[in-house]
């Protein structure tokens, strides 16, 4: 896993950010600060409900730590909790009602990904709560999301609804978050899809920053679909580009935004009409149970093949097709003449023979196919969203995404002989656009505003049969489509031809898993209201119209694990190496274990728990020890200066990710034996999770004399000392507790048990088995057996 899972930087004089890695002295409690900075919310994933700044304060207290982190800052709810329950002191240090010192602090993960799999988390220490609140992103509430089932305003879903994510699947929404916003929010709109949304200036959007100094074709950015690369460019600047979520804030006119293309091909053959309507079955064909009238009640074909031609047939529909509860019908224009008997043929081919197709002239110069049939009518109501059956509520079933691309360009044959690549349902607008990108087309969006429309009908109104003409409904438009990979033969029928084109200058291109499009405006406005943020289970993200975005941010990866992508700090940190003042250890490492890691020598080592309860036994298990203060400036200057006194450690030995293993298979082994299994499990025969102890020995550097070294205790929680003491398999159990209570009652703080009192104190009070066990836990002579895989090393005997 990770050798330290945090990391410290001093950015400037505004914050501390502590970069996550996995990697004394006698005490007088009365001129030291023993810190815990680094832990979480009760909104933080795996972490207890109950944390609240009172139990915070009363355990903090029981374990002998006299400053706290906040943890959180970036969670709405947590920081209003934060506001309310703790007083600044006007130096940063921050206390709750009864005294007691907090500084701000939060982890944030997945900030950027470096060459697509390196991912870095941080931890911030801020000196205001005003500093605090500038990263909060969020989106204005009529954003749309598109969720499973079509589009939905942000402020309108719920947890438990299924978002598409920047990698093209849907995964679950597992909070969402509101705030009151007052002030910039930014939009960015892309080439071809032309559609923004605003957010607030720190969202992160999934993004390429562009390189815009072309010699040979000025005004524009380096890309792979320059039309100046067939003339022998060798510029290439494209082939550095670097996918990550940046802040939109940080994004400019040229730069590019990525938005997934669909792979997943889920083939359907056939449906039943039964599934729909109710009726009863003969010889295969389904009839209506009630309907009297036999033009409305003839048999209809019950199973459906999900074939070319059914998918042909259901295009049409969403063109021009219509119906009410006992028909169905699609209108045409009178010359359209192959169309007609297309539909005609397919409506045979799919339902059967008998019923009787009826053609109607429109005095508009159209002509008009119905079939009456109740089954059919019920059908087909699967292509609308909810009820009025009208065209700006049509939309696929989800499933029609998926079909294979042979039968997708069939259903885009019928709509667009039918609509020519209009429509008025955004929902079915957005899926034939994902359609498209699926099959190698980039489409070209415009958006006919129906108030623009009927602002102008003012001036000139139009009539039909004596009736005023009203636009209703925004109309949206494939105004331009560019082939990228034309493998379906689609250019070469007559209603795609005009877009066979002799150049090929194209402001987009696409690769397997993305369309790129270049940002052509950024525009900005003043607000005051509600913003939301989702946070989505595992993908992190979720998509708008025309962009991925980041959700809430959530702890991942240390810069130096296994499989975080860095082997040193200057890979990670590039040109910022020399403004990284300090790295945090974790459970699994300890400072002599960093000591050979030569982008170390001049680092300062901190020390804090990454708790995620305020049990004695989490909070304060890791700590650092400073000199007494009262405010953030001289917190920092002791950190970034190295002038700090040390630091409490468990065993590395404790920690989840020590050695090498695998938790299912129960197995787990040292650097040693890694190296002889070539890292496979013998037991699976699958790579091993990789522990801190054998990436330590991968990244030490045995010449460094680490200059820099401060005294630490290595000692296990008391809960550990104590249930091993009296044989216990749970230190959380009952007959733990009572002795625990009793120690605290007689001597204050679990950190003047476990560092001060004499062996002549304790064995006043306790046995004299858990009284020379709470020394040697002194002396850090404890033997544990190591963790590995996410499972806690345990202390022997």
């Amino acid at each position: 896993m990770t050798i330290a899972y945090k990391f410290s930087g001093l950015f400037n004089n505004n914050f501390l950010i502590v970069c996550c890695l996995f990697l004394i002295m006698e005490l007088n409690f009365d001129e030291v600060l023993i810190a815990d900075l680094h832990i979480h919310s009760r909104f933080s994933r795996a972490c207890s409900k109950n944390i609240t700044f009172e139990n915070l304060v009363k355990w903090a207290r029981i374990k002998g730590l006299n400053l706290l982190g906040t943890g959180d800052f970036t969670h709405p709810t947590w920081i209003n909790e934060i506001k309310e329950k703790l007083k600044d002191n006007g130096e940063g240090f921050y206390y709750s009602k009864d005294g007691f010192p907090f500084i701000i602090t939060g982890e944030i993960s997945l900030i950027y990904t470096q060459e697509w799999g390196r991912r870095v988390h941080l931890v911030l220490l801020v000196p205001s709560i005003e500093v605090a609140e500038i990263p909060a992103h969020c989106l204005v509430p009529n954003s749309l999301i598109h969720v499973k089932g079509g589009l939905k305003k942000i402020k309108d879903i719920t947890i438990g609804d299924f978002v598409l994510t920047h990698k093209a699947r849907y995964k679950k929404v597992t909070n969402i978050y509101q705030r009151n916003y007052s002030g910039q929010v930014i939009e960015v709109v892309p080439a071809c899809m032309k559609v923004g949304t605003f957010f607030t200036p720190e969202h992160p959007i999934y993004s390429i920053k562009t390189y815009k100094n072309c010699k040979n074709v000025p005004h524009t950015v380096c890309k792979p679909s320059c039309a100046y690369l067939k003339k022998g460019c060798k510029a290439k600047e494209f082939e550095n580009y670097k996918p990550q979520f940046r802040c939109i804030k940080e994004l400019e006119k040229g730069d590019v935004i990525l938005y997934p293309r669909e792979k997943e091909v889920k083939e359907k053959n056939f449906i039943l009409l039964s599934n729909f309507t109710r009726g009863y079955l003969n010889k295969g064909y389904l009839r209506a149970r009630k309907e009297k009238d036999f033009i409305k009640n003839v048999p209809i074909k019950n199973k459906i093949e999900i074939s070319k031609s059914f998918c042909r047939l259901v295009g049409y529909y969403l063109a021009e097709g219509y119906g009410s509860n006992d028909y169905i019908a699609f209108t045409f224009n009178e010359d359209e003449k192959y169309y007609i008997n297309d539909v005609k043929n397919l409506l045979r081919e799919i339902f059967g023979d008998y019923f009787k197709i009826n053609l109607k002239e429109e005095k508009s110069k159209g002509v008009s196919i119905f079939v009456y049939s109740k089954l059919l009518s019920e059908f087909f109501k699967m292509f609308y969203l909810d009820k009025p059956y009208i065209a700006k509520n049509k939309i696929l079933p989800e499933w029609f995404i998926f079909l294979p691309p042979e039968k997708l360009k069939e259903l885009v044959i019928g709509w667009w002989r039918g609509d020519a690549g209009y429509s008025v349902s955004k929902n079915l607008f957005n899926q034939f656009k994902r359609i498209f990108l699926k099959i190698g087309i980039v489409p070209s969006i415009s958006v006919i505003l129906s108030d623009s429309v009927n602002k102008r009908r003012s001036l000139r109104q139009n009539h039909i049969n004596g009736r005023n003409i009203i636009a209703k409904n925004d109309l949206y438009h494939f105004n331009v489509l560019s082939f990228f990979k034309e493998n379906l033969d689609l250019l070469n029928l007559p209603e795609f031809k005009m877009f066979k084109t002799k150049l090929n200058r194209r402001k987009a291109w696409i690769d397997e898993d993305y369309v790129y499009l270049p940002i052509i405006k950024i525009n900005k406005k003043n607000y005051k209201g509600d913003v939301y943020n989702l946070e989505v289970d595992t993908d992190n993200s979720y998509l708008t119209e025309n962009l991925s975005v980041h959700n809430c941010w959530t702890p991942w990866f240390g810069v130096y694990g296994s499989n975080s992508g860095f082997d040193s700090l200057k890979e990670a940190f590039g040109s910022e190496f020399d403004n990284i003042h300090a790295i945090e250890t974790g459970m699994s490492s300890d400072p002599k274990m960093n000591w050979g890691i030569k982008d170390l020598k001049d680092k300062s080592i901190v020390s804090f728990s990454d708790a995620h309860s305020f049990w004695p036994f989490r909070l304060g298990r890791e700590a650092t020890i400073f000199k007494k203060c009262d405010s953030y400036s001289e917190l920092i200057r002791q950190i970034k200066e190295n002038n700090f006194l040390g630091t409490v450690e468990t065993d590395p030995a404790y920690g989840k990710y020590h050695w090498d293993g695998h938790r299912n298979c129960k197995f787990s082994c040292g650097p040693d034996k890694s190296k002889k299994l070539n890292n496979l499990c013998p037991v699976c025969k699958k790579p091993l999770i990789i522990g801190v102890e054998n990436r330590v020995l991968e990244l030490e550097d045995k010449t460094i004399n680490y200059a820099n070294k401060k005294k630490y205790f290595t000692l296990l929680p008391l809960h550990e000392i104590i249930a091993l003491s009296i044989g216990a398999s749970n230190m959380e159990s009952n007959k733990v507790w009572v002795i625990y209570n009793e120690l605290i009652k007689d001597f204050g703080n679990e950190f003047n048990i476990l560092l001060n009192v004499s062996l002549d104190d304790l064995l006043k009070k306790i046995d004299d088995k858990l009284a020379r066990l709470i020394i040697k836990n002194r002396l850090g002579k404890i033997k544990v057996k190591p963790g590995y895989d996410g499972e806690y090393g345990v202390a022997e005997l």
